[in-house]
């Protein structure tokens, strides 16, 4: 997965836009836990970018004479799993006067709000709340986005994970608890094609933390220690297989698959790219505080059916 260093703190009243603006709105759509946890990361997209998965099937095969290799005949074929990322816009606006500052203002500084600039201290706490705010809805998007034509928020630019995995897809409605949890992940795991289940090291379970506790109650109840049982299992694997918790998953809900098998695309750092935050004392007069967060991301599920959920 690509390293990316997010640049920490605006210095004093400063807009950025366009590739100056580019590690603040990246920070903003990959500073999240499912981004963490090894998804494709696919950035600078102009407008949009296929990113495919390549894999074969009855490609080999054998024998001699009139029936094997003398002549060339082609075998088996290879198909291209692919999924057309196209990033789409998210912003922020929002303008503070400045007595809605004051209590921020003094657990930071000293001194009088009004008589004093902007600190880099304080600059830096309204755009990690930017940021923090941008990083919550875009993961929210991740998993629950359904793509409504006529929709105006985050959740219905484009389809999330969950409208994205359709071939594997375990529709039960049951609630989670202790005493079930362990039987539905069988399930979840089992509906998975056997060669994906071969490569579990590269898999990993995704669900909500409430369901992951659930599941350390359910395997302790079975004789595991907190600590793992000092073999391949622990708490938080599944037959060695890592199991990620994701707060903006459903409580009832949970998911199976390789994470390089799905790919955030976050789109290029063009003139929509924006990140300010200006003292409009200095503008207009005006004793208020605008701050606005603009980019453009997505995320798709490059080969769905080796995929797979229980919801």
């Amino acid at each position: 997965m690509k390293k990316l260093d997010f640049t920490t703190t605006l210095n004093e009243t400063q807009s950025y836009v366009g590739e100056q603006a580019g590690q603040y709105v990246l920070a903003a759509f990959l500073q999240n836990k499912t981004a963490d946890t090894g998804l494709r990361i696919e950035t600078d997209i102009i407008k949009s970018k296929f990113v495919a998965k390549l894999t074969g099937s009855s490609l080999v095969k054998g024998g001699s004479g009139t029936s094997g290799n003398c002549t060339f005949t082609a075998s088996g074929t290879i198909v291209a799993g692919e999924v057309e990322l196209t990033p789409k816009p998210m912003w922020i606006n929002i303008e503070l006067c400045y007595e809605d500052l004051e209590a921020l203002w003094s657990g930071l500084n000293s001194g009088d709000l009004n008589a004093r600039g902007l600190t880099d201290d304080f600059n830096g706490a309204l755009q990690a709340v930017l940021i923090d705010a941008m990083n919550q809805a875009f993961e929210d998007a991740i998993w629950n986005g359904s793509y409504d034509a006529t929709g105006i928020t985050t959740n219905s630019l484009f389809n999330g994970i969950e409208a994205q995995i359709t071939t594997h897809a375990i529709t039960s409605g049951a609630t989670f608890s202790k005493t079930n949890i362990v039987g539905f992940v069988d399930q979840l795991v089992e509906s998975l094609p056997a060669v994906v289940i071969e490569n579990k090291e590269s898999l990993k379970i995704y669900m909500n933390p409430k369901s992951a506790l659930y599941y350390r109650q359910a395997m302790m109840a079975l004789g595991y220690s907190i600590v793992g049982d000092g073999a391949t299992n622990t708490l938080s694997t599944y037959d060695g297989i890592q199991i990620e918790e994701i707060v903006k998953i459903e409580t009832d809900s949970m998911y199976a698959f390789d994470p390089q098998n799905v790919a955030i695309g976050v789109g290029a750092m063009d003139n929509f790219a924006q990140v300010s935050i200006l003292d409009m004392r200095e503008h207009n007069l005006d004793n208020s505080l605008r701050m606005a967060l603009q980019g453009k991301a997505t995320v798709g599920v490059i080969y769905e059916s080796e995929c797979a959920k229980f919801v």
